[in-house]
């Protein structure tokens, strides 16, 4: 399966980004934390799996009338 990284779209502070790093940690993902452009913000990365499929969209919130 092919491996891509995966930036999380925000800056996460210090805490934040620690308690993501364990998290990843404890699932044996590489991730890794990089300062961001403010220096008070940390940019989190993971080594994710690929999915050759694209997700299946909820249809949760679709309304009966509009699909027909």
């Amino acid at each position: 399966m092919r491996m891509t990284w995966f930036s999380h779209p925000e800056p996460l502070d210090t805490k934040t980004a620690d308690e993501l790093l364990a998290q990843y940690a404890a699932r044996h993902v590489q991730a890794k934390k990089i300062l961001a452009f403010d220096p008070r913000f940390w940019t989190v990365s993971a080594l994710l799996p690929e999915s050759k499929y694209e997700p299946i969209p909820s249809k949760q919130f679709e309304q009966p009338i509009w699909s027909r």
